[in-house]
């Protein structure tokens, strides 16, 4: 009888450690929610060539250029948001050169929770080509500034790795110090004090003393201006106008299907997606799509990675007795090692539909100060 009632209650206090460890999951970063979200980001990349020969005729001179560059803006609180994303990029030779300008932005209504009405806009040019849209229509969704919560796990990382903090935060604690991340108004050196107390209350912190060393891990983190962290989705349905200025000025009722996705699946990690598809109305058959697909990772020891990969399809948009495909996957490398040396390493492949092969770039820029 002993023996069966031990037992039962090692069973008992199992089951209480399960339903324990279960209810203390891992917290991940989309969990976090904050009041008012805010999320700014410019990435410029780009390379220029100049060479002139011996020959007065210049017939041995090259000039070659590509960049790109991509802005961001999103807001939004508990009733309004606005989103604004601009993609441009020049490339060319001294024999040809092309030019594509892509943007489209909104304004959004919230209520009940994350459904919402909204009014946008979007251009598209290029070499001899410029199409402007004005939709309104219907969503569900909601995107979420999660940088706070992304700093928070970097500044419980680093001061484990320093020997700082004797174990990982529970999660009450670790949201408190987003809170507290994510306050506006508040300056770095109020948001440090802020955090450092916060710290020492865990009972965690080695000494009850996180030390200079400590406090500048974390007065780096809040300072730094690497790009936020996002989370969310949303499904867009819009009924518009599309104009049509160049090569020809024409006007049509068009409808536009979205679906826009992010993850932070880490601190120093961001993944986006989105995927849209207009159709004339009038003529379903004329329609184009797109697919955008990005990757950002900070590595160890300064380095930062990229990838982006763009599939766009247009069955009789432009022209109206031709289908055009294209693909463009880019992939930048890029560190700054102990301030004097800096290195870059960039990659493209392009195609489009009537190309012979795939074009190919590939860019490695090294810079080292000795003085």
């Amino acid at each position: 009888m002993r023996e069966l009632t031990i037992l039962l209650f090692v069973v008992a206090s199992l089951g209480a450690l399960a339903t324990s460890a279960q209810a203390q999951s891992v917290l991940s970063i989309c969990d976090y929610t904050s009041p008012e979200s805010r999320v700014v980001s410019l990435s410029l990349q780009g390379n220029f060539q100049w060479y002139d020969g011996p020959y007065l005729d210049d017939r041995a001179r090259v000039v070659s250029l590509a960049t790109s560059a991509d802005y961001s803006l999103l807001y939004a609180s508990e009733t309004v948001g606005h989103q604004l994303d601009v993609t441009a990029s020049l490339r060319g030779d001294q024999s040809s050169w092309s030019f594509t300008l892509s943007g489209d932005g909104d304004l959004k209504s919230f209520w009940r929770g994350d459904a919402f009405g909204l009014a946008a806009f979007g251009v598209d040019a290029s070499d001899g080509s410029l199409e402007v849209d004005l939709t309104a229509g219907l969503g569900t969704g909601r995107f979420r500034d999660v940088t706070p919560l992304a700093k928070a796990i970097q500044i419980q990382n680093d001061l484990l790795d320093l020997g700082i903090l004797l174990a990982p935060l529970e999660n009450g604690p670790l949201l408190a110090l987003a809170q507290t991340i994510g306050e506006a108004g508040s300056t770095q050196d109020e948001k440090t004090s802020a955090l450092a107390a916060q710290l020492v209350a865990t009972d965690l912190v080695k000494d009850n003393e996180l030390g200079v060393r400590g406090l500048l891990a974390i007065e780096q983190i809040i300072a730094s201006t690497e790009g936020g962290r996002v989370c969310g989705r949303d499904v867009q349905g819009r009924i518009g106008l599309s104009a049509t200025m160049m090569p020809t000025v024409s006007i049509a009722t068009t409808g536009v299907l979205l679906f826009n996705y992010a993850l932070a699946p880490d601190p120093v990690s961001q993944l986006t997606s989105n995927a849209s598809c207009k159709v004339h109305l009038a003529h379903p058959d004329e329609l184009s799509a797109e697919l955008d697909l990005s990757y950002s990772r900070r590595l160890p020891e300064g380095w930062t990675a990229r990838s982006t990969y763009r599939l766009t399809y247009d069955h009789r948009w432009t022209h109206p007795d031709q289908t055009q495909v294209g693909h463009v996957l880019t992939a930048s490398l890029t560190t700054q090692v102990l301030g004097s040396v800096g290195l870059s390493l960039a990659g493209e492949l392009r195609h489009f539909t009537g190309d012979e092969e795939i074009t190919s770039l590939l860019t490695i820029h090294l810079t080292y100060d000795i003085f």
